[in-house]
């Protein structure tokens, strides 16, 4: 392992991606949301992940500007034109106007479509929970989940957060429909490693160990019928409503074919139009000690709520430090002396 201080993991990062070209406040967004999956232990959209951004920018198929303009909104909606801009650049437009709006009419949701790759739910919904508000987001990516019944996929890893502000961390979930998030097996290829059994099929539809062969066939959904429905449901909000087109009509990261053309859907609840946003916060987290108080099954040392692993996660590192495996710092120092960059 690499050992780094998030400043200069961060600042090398934002650094490499100006020397493509990108501006530096695309820079930072994207940066910052690499930083905070670091942090949060969701290494597999952290840094791992830059490698291929910039080879995308590289090959002209993701502008380094914020293009995300609104298309047409409402006082409570927005639909937003990413313009190819960096996903991360699009998802942090639009949930920075569900925030603005939601704080004037109390709630806002946006759709986004013409985006890319945008990292981790998380970082989006808890923009608004830092705001005192409820977050929510997903979106769609190229086909990686065979719906329930089907021996081919049509839906993607479509990842779905939800974020809830409290006295202490925030509540927050943050799942894909599928068994595992296919970085898993990105990250596990890159770094050689096989998978267990049951987290994805080749593309005959048999298990496979083999992380490459899971890419090119389908993930397993998680509960069957179930983890499919939300796959579906999240293709209609982020593909469908978004005008995105759904996941067979994407393009996908590691490919090259075009732009990725990935659509989003993401809202913001200002809890004071419901109720006294203490008092709420001050429930959420009476709940909170109630469901952490009661009695622990077989050997649980710990009841945890959704996000707080990783809100503890990131507490720790921000002082001790980030680690990124020897085979992705490698390729990420390799991307850096080629611009005259260390770190």
């Amino acid at each position: 392992m690499a050992h780094f201080s998030v400043r200069e993991l961060k600042d090398y990062c934002e650094k490499l991606m100006m020397s493509y070209g990108v501006d530096a406040d695309c820079a930072e967004t994207v940066a910052a949301m690499l930083m905070d999956a670091e942090l949060t232990g969701v290494g597999t959209h952290g840094v791992s992940r830059l490698p291929i951004y910039l080879e995308r920018i590289k090959r002209g198929l993701v502008s380094c500007h914020n293009e995300a303009k609104i298309l047409r909104e409402s006082p409570s909606a927005a639909a937003i034109d990413a313009g190819n801009s960096l996903g991360a650049v699009g998802a942090k437009f639009a949930m920075e106007t569900c925030i603005r709006k939601a704080r004037e009419t109390g709630c806002c949701f946006a759709t986004v479509k013409g985006s890319n790759h945008f990292g981790h739910a998380a970082y989006y919904t808890r923009m608004a929970a830092r705001e005192g508000l409820i977050g929510f987001c997903c979106t769609n990516l190229t086909a990686k989940i065979a719906p329930h019944g089907a021996a081919q996929p049509y839906m993607g890893t479509d990842p779905i957060s939800v974020a809830v502000p409290s006295d202490g961390f925030p509540v927050v979930l943050d799942m894909t429909p599928s068994i595992v998030a296919l970085g898993k097996l990105i990250l596990a290829q890159k770094l050689g490693k096989e998978i267990p059994l049951g987290w994805a099929l080749d593309k005959d539809g048999q298990p496979t160990t083999d992380p490459a062969a899971g890419r090119a066939g389908s993930l397993i959904p998680i509960g069957g019928p179930k983890g499919s429905g939300l796959a579906i449901m999240v293709e209609i909000l982020a593909g469908v409503l978004s005008g995105a087109g759904t996941a067979t009509h994407l393009n996908d990261l590691y490919e090259f074919e075009g732009p990725q053309g990935v659509g989003h859907f993401v809202g913001a609840l200002d809890v004071s139009s419901f109720m006294n946003p203490a008092a709420f916060r001050a429930a959420v987290s009476a709940m909170a000690a109630e469901i952490k108080a009661l009695k622990k099954a077989g050997d649980t040392q710990e009841i945890l709520l959704p996000g707080e692993r990783a809100a503890k996660s990131a507490q720790a590192k921000m002082i001790s430090g980030i680690d990124v495996p020897d085979t992705v710092w490698q390729e990420l120092a390799q991307l850096g002396r080629e611009k005259g960059l260390e770190i």
